[in-house]
């Protein structure tokens, strides 16, 4: 069999499904690629998967694909082991991708750890979502231009999540540590984002939030983060700083432990920003 090389995808598989009889332990396929995936915990309606680096990434050439399948009901939490650092790739860019299908009222909490864009880096990281009726997705991406001392490489962020309805939010950021464009990042080095978006089911409305509510943001908070409402429901809450560990996002807006009940879906929304 031939061995595959760092330029081709390779992709890590977490799938969660139902539990074989009614009351036991969901269960969760994995497939290895760039990122391994190991099981941490499961119980009758949730699992937790830890994601670890298999060598160093990302190299230049390196394309690694996550996807993520979550059956109907089903939660899941995934758990970085580590950080990631693209390190310069001497010309050849790479590329992280995610993909992401949650069944009906399935839910995936993922707080990332720091993506580090290391000075000659040239990264594209897309997230691509599919939600059913009644799901949820709670994201944290955390990204990071340059390491101690570096202005940092360049780097395409682009999200695409979307239901049965149409897209909840299309966006699409593009910096680099070296040419700073005012009016995106200016002077600062992490982009840190939460999202928390969920599908319309069959009898929500669409734009199922109040009218005045809809594509505002709210001002800086005294934390320096902003929240956007999105047209159909959700959030989006950003923060713009010199270093990862000044973000407010972990306190403000951390993502639920495993044994913390449910809170209430929220109505859906929809952004569209370039």
């Amino acid at each position: 069999m031939r061995t595959p090389t760092r330029t081709e995808a390779r992709r890590t598989l977490v799938e969660v499904l139902p539990g074989a009889v009614p009351g036991a332990p969901v269960r969760v396929r994995t497939r290895d690629g760039l990122l391994a995936a190991r099981t941490v915990a499961r119980a009758a309606a949730r699992a937790e998967v830890a994601l670890v680096a298999t060598g160093a990434v990302l190299l230049g050439g390196d394309h690694v694909t996550v996807q993520v399948r979550v059956a109907d009901g089903c939660a899941l939490t995934l758990t970085d082991v580590g950080g990631t650092v693209a390190y310069d790739g001497e010309g050849v860019p790479c590329r992280w991708d995610v993909e992401v299908h949650l069944g009906a009222g399935a839910r995936l909490d993922w707080e990332g750890l720091p993506f580090v864009v290391s000075t000659g880096a040239d990264v594209t990281r897309s997230t691509d979502a599919v939600l059913g009726a009644g799901a949820r997705l709670r994201l944290r991406e955390t990204v990071v231009l340059g390491r101690g001392g570096e202005r940092g490489g360049r780097v395409v962020l682009r999200s695409c999540v979307r239901d049965d309805e149409g897209p909840l939010l299309v966006e699409e950021v593009v910096a680099a540590g070296d040419r700073p464009v005012p009016g995106v990042l200016g002077g600062t080095r992490v982009v840190d984002t939460v999202t928390d978006l969920c599908g319309t089911g069959d009898d929500d409305p669409v734009g199922g939030i109040d009218a005045d509510a809809g594509t505002a943001a709210g001002g800086p908070g005294a934390d320096g983060a902003v929240t956007l409402r999105l047209e159909r429901g959700g959030t989006l809450t950003r923060w713009l700083g010199p270093a990862a560990h000044l973000s407010p996002l972990h306190r403000s807006h951390p993502v639920p432990a495993r044994d913390v009940p449910e809170p209430p879906v929220p109505p859906v929304a929809r952004l569209e920003h370039v």
